[in-house]
């Protein structure tokens, strides 16, 4: 039976404050402290729940995926903390609280995101339920989307201002939801046409996601919507070509594009 979206976000947020305990009593505690108060901020869990939808979507059972999308989460997190250093973007605030190098300090702030990107890395070696193989696929998924050619590569031309605005968020913002959908094809065993088409969905669902935000932001004109909605339209098609019907998918879809916040 499908869990829905709700439920699949309940299931996320237990398992992460499962996998990075308080541990008071350790000398480095404040470490735990803190990555524990920027991976449990309020969030919207896209990453995770992309991988998650997709192995319920082949009836891959949750405790497969749950550790494997914690990880991705724990990777968004990492970046979030490192764009909102003063040396990058200098916010005061992320998802209304305050960012985490103002709660803590600077030097603190880098070595969680350090903390939560080399932990993410255990987790995929380690993580139950997965033959080798696919533990070595995750690792080599989640290094490149999130590497040079990845994540990293788009913030680094959005700070060079280099690249037209669908290049740097193809790397940006889509290329780590092309992972977690690649996560749940990989987790799933899917054939080599439907991951094809579970990436080139998350591509377009990524794009659409960031016209959205920047039309949220006041970055955007309205206008832009239409551009958003093709997308929309698009990824309906691509997750239309898998072998079997996507409806957590296609909702997950749905509410992306049409949220007000």
């Amino acid at each position: 039976m499908l869990k829905d979206l709700n439920i699949l976000e309940l299931d996320i947020e237990k398992k992460l404050k499962d996998l990075i305990q308080e541990r008071l009593d350790a000398p480095q505690h404040l470490l735990f402290e803190s990555a524990r108060y920027s991976l449990l901020s309020p969030g919207k869990r896209l990453r995770p729940i992309l991988t998650l939808a997709t192995a319920q979507t082949f009836n891959i059972p949750l405790e497969n995926a749950l550790i494997p999308a914690c990880a991705l989460e724990m990777v968004h997190t990492y970046s979030l903390i490192h764009d909102d250093l003063p040396c990058i973007d200098d916010d005061d605030l992320r998802r209304g609280i305050p960012t985490l190098h103002k709660v803590y300090n600077e030097g603190h702030a880098v070595l969680t995101g350090d903390y939560l990107l080399t932990y993410a890395f255990e987790l995929l070696s380690t993580s139950p339920h997965l033959t080798s193989d696919q533990k070595i696929a995750l690792v080599k998924s989640l290094s490149q989307h999130a590497g040079g050619d990845g994540m990293i590569g788009g913030q680094v031309m959005d700070i060079l201002k280099s690249g037209n605005w669908e290049e740097m968020h193809l790397l940006k913002t889509a290329a780590l939801m092309i992972s977690a959908l690649e996560f749940g094809a990989i987790i799933s065993n899917c054939s080599p046409s439907d991951t094809a088409h579970l990436k080139i969905f998350g591509k377009q669902i990524g794009l659409a996601f960031q016209i959205i935000d920047d039309i949220l932001d006041g970055d955007m004109p309205p206008e832009a919507r239409s551009q958003a909605d093709q997308l929309y339209t698009s990824a309906l098609h691509s997750l239309s070509q898998l072998s079997r019907p996507a409806p957590l998918l296609e909702h997950l879809a749905y509410k992306l594009i049409h949220r007000t916040t």
